[in-house]
């Protein structure tokens, strides 16, 4: 009876933002409210209808031996996310579709200096991965590989801290955020070069994440040129679902082979899905038990992790001893008594508790309405032609609402202001932009508003 209750608490918290998206989502498909009901369906939904038939794979059953605390932490999960949806929806506003698809495209179009674009984005990547490979003190070889997919932190102190270079891959911004501009050049004016400059980098951004370690980077793929086709008006037309399903089938490969790489043992796709729904990615059951069972009122941080971005910016290299900016190893360490190194996904549900407690649903409600604030503002037919601002929905405002959803909030922002500093220099270059003349109450306007 427990289990169905969760299973179908689970069903709505995927169910619910997705008819959000769907009826009032500015970004087809994409919109925050159906990342958050994605999130919700692998880190919710799949997970508590497998944990009701092999509870053995539970990643919290390991801690929390509370017979009520799977309905504990699927309650406090449920009204989070029911909050979140909340706050969207009073967030929303009228917008218009077509007048934000118009502007996005007359901006794609005129992307310049394309040749120097793609080979700035080539020159960058293959810096910054020599980098790193020589901090790592290796060379490219399969034992590297199955290094970094081991282990994606060097240097851990005592603390249990350690380096993951995030600083040296705030330059993979530059192949990622060229392979957008490119991306969109190549569909808005069916140019065969600006697409095959796309692919090409697509697949040095595949290299990347093998280099990296990190199979969320194959899904960012995915998701910047699925929105860079929506967001241009496209659609889900058989040859884009052929493109969608061979994209896919690319990344369960490379997943399957990191899984092998990080076990060491041969990588099967049972492996990869074992390893899934037994951790704390997406937008996690686990996590949240894991905290309203653990979390003691002494521990109540009260806001302070919100925070650590303002130190956060200042490298390892110059201070050793930095604390963790991500939440994750607070989490690991303690709250759940674990002392080995890295971190546990601690989620933004799972930050929101750490810091207050039941009243941390209040903070759903919060980001539900910074999600459609900032999404409004991204696709404004004005922003769009003075700014490129549509430009950062994929590259940077779907990495925010993945780090909220999976991760914590100062480890992202920390990482986002070098990112954004990289971006504005390309936009400046390489992005034309248009003086907006246009008033908002010029009857000429198109009048497709959705709310």
């Amino acid at each position: 009876m427990e289990a169905a209750l969760i299973i179908a608490l689970a069903a709505i918290c995927t169910a619910v933002p997705f008819w959000l998206g769907q009826r009032h989502g500015i970004a087809p498909l994409l919109s925050p409210m159906h990342l958050l009901s994605y999130f919700c369906l692998f880190g919710f939904l799949i997970k508590a209808v497998v944990y009701a038939a092999i509870p053995n794979l539970a990643f919290y059953r390991r801690y929390v031996d509370n017979p009520w605390g799977d309905m504990l932490g699927a309650l406090y999960l449920a009204v989070f996310i029911l909050l979140m949806c909340l706050g969207y929806r009073v967030a929303c506003a009228p917008a218009c579709r077509t007048d934000s698809i118009m502007a996005a495209r007359k901006v794609a179009g005129g992307i310049t200096r394309r040749w120097p674009l793609f080979w700035l984005a080539f020159a960058v990547a293959t810096a910054t991965a020599l980098v790193i490979l020589r901090a790592r003190g290796a060379a490219l070889d399969l034992n590297l590989l199955a290094g970094v997919n081991t282990a994606k932190q060097i240097n851990v102190n005592a603390n249990g801290v350690g380096s993951t270079l995030a600083g040296l891959k705030t330059f993979f911004i530059v192949p990622k955020f060229a392979f957008v501009l490119l991306l969109a050049h190549g569909l808005v004016t069916r140019s065969r070069v600006s697409l095959m400059q796309a692919v090409a980098l697509a697949v040095l951004l595949l290299g990347i994440a093998l280099i990296s370690g990190d199979r969320f980077e194959l899904i960012e793929m995915s998701i910047f040129a699925l929105a860079t086709h929506l967001i241009l008006g496209g659609r889900l037309s058989p040859a884009t679902g052929l493109w969608l399903c061979l994209s896919a089938a690319v990344i369960i490969a490379l997943s399957v082979y990191m899984t092998q790489l990080r076990l060491g043992q041969a990588g099967t796709l049972s492996a990869l899905l074992r390893q899934i729904v037994g951790s704390t990615y997406f937008l996690d059951f686990n996590a949240a038990v894991m905290v309203t069972d653990r979390v003691e009122p002494q521990m109540l941080m009260l806001g302070e992790s919100y925070a650590w971005w303002t130190f956060g910016w200042v490298p390892r290299t110059i201070w050793p001893d930095k604390p963790a900016i991500d939440l994750g190893v607070f989490f690991k360490r303690d709250v759940m008594q674990v002392y080995t190194g890295g971190a546990f996904n601690v989620t933004g549900p799972g930050e929101a508790f750490i810091n207050f407690a039941w009243a941390g649903v209040g903070v759903g409600f919060a980001l539900g309405w910074l999600y459609r604030k900032a999404e409004a503002l991204l696709f404004s037919p004005f922003a769009c032609l003075r700014y490129g601002a549509f430009l950062l929905y994929p590259i940077l405002f779907y990495p925010f609402i993945q780090a909220t959803l999976q991760s914590s909030f100062s480890a992202f922002i920390v990482g986002a202001v070098a990112q954004c500093v990289l971006i504005a220099l390309m936009i400046a270059v390489f992005v034309t932009r248009y003086a907006v003349w246009l008033s908002p109450a010029d009857p000429t306007r198109s009048h497709l508003n959705v709310a």
